[in-house]
């Protein structure tokens, strides 16, 4: 198993640790994420994570459409786990090459590249419920590390937001958050 590979599947273990832990009566809260809600935010990176998945799966670009009924967003995001974790789980996908998102490369980068978003959402989801989505300083390092070297590019894509101020001392995890255009303060 690579280092990319565990970082990620830790992102993908920290979304669904603050998913399975919201409340059903916060999931139209309003997220950190403009006009979206709890259950927006999970209906998006669901919706990522299946494309994701059928990506690697072919090696070819699969554009990432978010899911629109989320009715049980505890279920509708296992189904997207799920699926994205078993087509990590074929047998030399990780060096498997293809033309991704953000480009060709292997899945093994695509994924360091992509630890970002669950990371993130997983901040997000916990912020408009209530939930402490409790995101570990290395995994925040990681994403802080990929983010700074394409922060401009992911801007104009509409990918992330407008850094944020934080002070320089600032613990990892908030300067990642503020650089990805959230508010660690809120």
């Amino acid at each position: 198993m690579s280092k990319n590979l565990r970082d990620f599947t830790k992102a993908v273990y920290t979304m669904d640790a603050v998913v399975n832990r919201v409340p059903q009566d916060a999931w139209d809260n309003d997220s950190p994420c403009e006009g979206w809600t709890a259950r927006d935010v999970v209906g998006h990176i669901s919706g990522v994570f299946n494309a994701g998945a059928d990506m690697i799966a072919s090696g070819e670009m699969v554009p990432p459409r978010p899911v629109q009924d989320v009715p049980d967003p505890q279920a509708v995001w296992a189904s997207a786990r799920d699926k994205m974790l078993a087509a990590l789980d074929t047998p030399d996908t990780l060096q498997r090459e293809g033309n991704f998102w953000f480009g060709p490369m292997s899945v093994d980068q695509l994924i360091s590249v992509v630890l970002w978003d669950p990371l993130t959402h997983a901040w997000d989801v916990g912020t408009a419920t209530g939930v402490d989505p409790k995101l570990d300083a290395g995994l925040a390092q990681s994403a802080f590390d990929t983010v700074s070297s394409m922060r401009d590019g992911l801007a104009k894509m509409g990918l992330i937001g407008e850094a944020t101020p934080v002070a320089d001392d600032a613990a990892i995890v908030d300067r990642y958050l503020a650089l990805v255009g959230r508010n660690p303060a809120s």
